[in-house]
């Protein structure tokens, strides 16, 4: 080789080291790429964040789950390793921003109860826990710089030496993979668990609509959140390895690691395939061979917070209660006769046999007596009860009949006329208020439903009254039964199925939900208020993560909201019904009618265990981490490295 030829491959070299974190080749000095400029990392992280956002509702772009993580990725592993304090910092404060971005675009909705609270949540709770993923990935689990197979060695030796150094970085690239996936899903729980229900949109979310959901019943939906996380982890690693070898030896070897990875997800694909199958709203396990059927009906009024609550429109809102149930019964029968007149045939009727409406329907709440639990008289929500007025007996009377499910607040009263307790509940009525069972709902919304530690730390309550424009009032007093409520499965049926009562937010803490479930006939009932965030988005992501639920319990939902989306869910998680207007908006007034599948009697794995996938995601990320602690404690020596320039010895087989 002459010596300009020399030169000219040394310069070029050279120049390709600053795009590769490895070793150059033979005789030419060791190089390290530019670090990238913090803007260009926190523009990454930022990227990062986005996608995110962007897999969930408003975007619903559930593809870009998968590469999510590879710009944070690239501003943590990309160029030489930050050393020191400030090193760890900027790692964090990658992973931080990411987050931020994250949680301040699919959270945004927030803002329409409270900016005081968005800000500090985005901030300092939103972005905390990426913050540590980054922190650690960034300082413990990055590429390590393997030195590259001589450029000089005979041509046959050198393929074989780029094999075997291809070989040797699917080890290291598995184990980051798999402990950044685990570690995410540990971090996604802790968020959850901390403040409960702020486990809103995990990445497994994500995953909604794809077959790969379904092992929601096994993993539960928090863990589900490995699976696009280990794939884009991979796929970085994969990518750089191939990039490398192309740009050094102008061809890559067959990422086999990465393929098998595929496989494994091909393999659950196809078998997510066969369970949506299995549980959709027809099928024999759902519907226990066609038999366990709930015809039901929610009511939603549409109605915005100002009007709900507004003394002046009590009498207005039980009456509109009541017309709209008896106007959506009676366009039942007319649809029903219209079908009969054109296709010349008697066509049967099911008219709904639950009839459910949202969260806290009564614009008033109903008292009792602390000391024996007896209730006042004379009370508007028991007159409107009462089979003496022409009020909900009047329906049933000349409709049909049917039992109610509701939303009511009950206070219960000292004998000096305090507060003792008050509860948001939903409540059965088969028939008068006499009838009434109430189920107490259990996971209270914090500055929603109470204000922790209020008594200790005075300037909360301030905080919130400055920030609502109102004051908080009284604490609700959290529930704590979790039984089921036997409902019949008709008016005066004996059969009864068991309701899973769900409150508000309750349906998205499937911790909670899953304690419920007996290996008998159930339903998840939910009734919900989302009218404190307006039209935003977070009613649309609302019913999106309870539908794991569904999945994670093998059982079918109805949800009644007031504003919302009133929806009635399969036990695989599809849609059976909901109520939209013409424009597809959920922001609209009226009934919504389906036929509930309530025949699934088995108890998931994720009912029996819970998040058992949480601690084994955290035992396998200590054990990676362990492993990469104390490599990183024997040195750079590694067998085969001579000088800079990685040499495999004759014979030897790639391991």
């Amino acid at each position: 080789m002459s010596q300009h030829e020399e030169e000219c491959r040394s310069a070029f070299s050279a120049e390709k080291a600053l795009f590769f974190p490895y070793s150059t080749m033979h005789a030419v000095p060791r190089s390290t790429p530019r670090a990238l400029p913090l803007w260009a990392a926190f523009l990454l992280s930022a990227l990062s964040g986005a996608l995110m956002a962007c897999s969930f509702i408003p975007v619903d772009w559930s593809g870009c789950v998968w590469i999510a993580f590879l710009p944070l990725l690239t501003a943590l592993w990309y160029g030489p390793r930050r050393e020191g304090k400030r090193g760890a910092l900027a790692y964090f404060l990658y992973g931080w921003t990411c987050g931020v971005v994250f949680f301040g675009i699919s959270l945004w909705w927030i803002n329409e109860v409270s900016t005081l609270g968005y800000i500090p949540l985005i901030l300092f709770y939103g972005g905390l826990f990426p913050g540590i993923w980054g922190l650690v990935m960034g300082t413990r689990f990055r590429p390590a710089r393997l030195p590259l197979p001589d450029a000089q060695l005979p041509p046959a030796e050198r393929r074989r030496a780029w094999k075997e150094w291809a070989t040797r970085d699917m080890v290291p690239s598995a184990a980051a993979a798999l402990a950044g996936a685990s570690l995410w899903v540990c971090l996604e729980w802790l968020r959850g668990w901390l403040i409960p229900g702020f486990n809103w949109n995990n990445l497994g979310v994500a995953l909604y609509g794809n077959p790969l959901a379904q092992w929601a019943e096994y993993f539960g939906v928090t863990a589900l959140a490995f699976i696009p996380a280990v794939f884009s982890i991979w796929l970085w690693r994969v990518c750089r390895r191939a990039g490398t070898m192309v740009m050094h030896e102008g061809r890559r070897s067959v990422p086999w690691d990465f393929f098998m990875l595929v496989a494994v997800l091909l393999g659950m694909f196809v078998i997510g395939v066969q369970w949506t199958a299995r549980y959709a709203p027809l099928s024999d396990v759902s519907t226990g061979n066609g038999a366990f059927t709930i015809p039901v009906m929610t009511v939603q009024l549409n109605l915005s917070q100002k009007e709900k609550w507004d003394a002046a429109n009590r009498e207005n809102i039980y009456r509109e209660l009541l017309e709209t149930t008896e106007q959506g019964m009676l366009e039942l029968q007319e649809k029903a006769l219209e079908r009969s007149a054109r296709e010349g045939t008697e066509t049967s009727l099911e008219m709904p046999a639950w009839v459910i409406w949202p969260e806290s329907s009564f614009p008033i709440s109903t008292f009792y007596r602390d000391s024996t639990g007896e209730r006042f008289p004379g009370q508007d929500n028991v007159n409107f009860l009462s089979t003496e007025e022409e009020y909900v007996q009047a329906i049933r009377d000349r409709v049909c009949d049917f039992i109610l499910l509701t939303g009511t607040d009950d206070i219960y009263l000292s004998d000096e006329g305090r507060v003792a307790r008050a509860y948001n509940c939903l409540t059965v009525f088969e028939g008068d208020y006499s009838t009434a069972v109430p189920f107490a709902k259990a996971v209270l919304v914090p500055f929603g439903e109470y204000i922790p530690m209020r008594e200790t730390f005075p300037f909360l309550e301030k905080a919130f009254e400055a920030s609502a424009g109102t004051a908080m009032g009284m604490n609700y007093t959290p529930g704590t039964s979790s039984d089921p409520v036997p409902v019949p499965i008709r008016p005066g049926s004996s059969v009864k199925v068991g309701v899973i009562p769900l409150v508000c937010f309750e349906d998205v803490v499937g911790s909670w939900v899953r304690r419920f479930v007996r290996p008998e006939p159930q339903v998840l009932v939910n009734v919900t208020n989302d009218g404190w965030f307006n039209r935003s988005w977070a009613n649309e992501q609302h019913w999106r993560n309870a539908a794991f639920r569904c999945m994670e319990l093998r059982r079918s939902m109805v949800r009644a909201a007031n504003t919302g989306v009133s929806v009635a869910l399969a036990p695989n998680g599809a849609v059976i019904a909901d109520l939209r207007d013409a424009s597809g908006s959920p922001f609209t007034r009226g009934v919504m009618t389906a036929t509930l599948p309530a025949g699934c009697t088995e108890v998931t794995l994720y009912a029996m265990l819970g998040d058992w996938a949480v601690p084994a995601c955290f035992l396998l990320f200590l054990a990676l981490l362990v492993r990469r602690i104390l490599a990183s404690g024997r040195g750079a020596v590694r067998e085969g490295v001579h000088n800079g320039v990685y040499r495999p010895e004759r014979g030897a087989t790639p391991r």
